[in-house]
């Protein structure tokens, strides 16, 4: 289908490249305004002019999810602009490695969980005023790695539990004012991050004995589900976190 979020504006996050760029773009394909933030500027303002050759409106801004200060500013701004947003992804990620032992964790950790979680939380809080005044909704971006623990990655891990709950603690919250909330947890596709994972000494031995499709994810799989989610075809879904796995979970 084609049109799914025709007339409506949403705002990706962590948009400057690999997920992020794809969500934007697919979006835009379905018929919506993209406004583009990445803590790289220059990248997500190249992303946003290659939609506009395209011939869809979008634009790119440097962000940093984890500057509640700076989170508010641009969620006023964009308010003030266009009158509030239809769909809001947080797709802004990193991972780290630490075993809990080493000392280098707590680095880790506290980066992990900035942008992750802190800053799913920032954009999320600020832009409830936008998302209120268009009813709209908000899909973020989980991970297999939120349900089952993995070694060496705690920071990783815990921050992505911790969005499962803050979806259906949002969902909760917001479904008075009609604003829907729900999350994508991909298995490991095939994006920059999860082939850092699948080169490590036994990565890919370990996820293949578990996925039942035996087979890594496309961006695109995961890119579709958000399209989904963010789309009418969803209107009676929130609260909900949507595995795309390969059947990773159910194994």
């Amino acid at each position: 289908m084609t049109g799914l979020l025709k007339g409506r504006l949403a705002l990706v996050t962590g948009a400057g490249r690999g997920l992020g760029a794809a969500i934007a773009a697919g979006m835009a394909v379905q018929g919506a305004r993209v406004i583009l933030a990445d803590i790289d500027g220059e990248a997500a303002r190249r992303q946003a002019a290659a939609i506009e050759a395209d011939g869809v409106e979008a634009e790119g801004h440097a962000l940093d999810v984890t500057d509640r200060a700076a989170v508010k500013a641009f969620a006023g701004d964009v308010l003030a602009r266009f009158g509030g947003i239809d769909v809001l992804v947080n797709n802004a990620g990193v991972a780290g490695r630490a075993a809990f032992d080493q000392p280098e964790a707590a680095e880790v950790w506290d980066r992990v969980i900035g942008v992750n979680l802190e800053g799913a939380f920032n954009v999320s809080h600020a832009f409830v005023p936008a998302l209120k005044a268009k009813k709209g909704n908000v899909v973020h971006l989980c991970s297999v790695a939120g349900f089952v623990a993995g070694g060496s990655t705690a920071g990783y891990v815990v921050s992505k539990g911790a969005i499962r709950s803050l979806t259906q603690v949002m969902a909760r919250d917001l479904a008075p004012h009609g604003i829907r909330v729900n999350a994508v947890a991909p298995g490991i596709m095939m994006s920059e991050m999860a082939v850092a994972q699948l080169n490590r000494p036994g990565g890919t031995d370990w996820f293949m004995n578990r996925v039942m499709l035996k087979r890594i994810g496309e961006t695109g799989e995961v890119v579709d589900p958000v399209i989904f989610l963010a789309s009418d075809m969803a209107s009676y879904i929130t609260g909900t976190i949507l595995p795309v796995d390969g059947g990773f979970l159910a194994a």
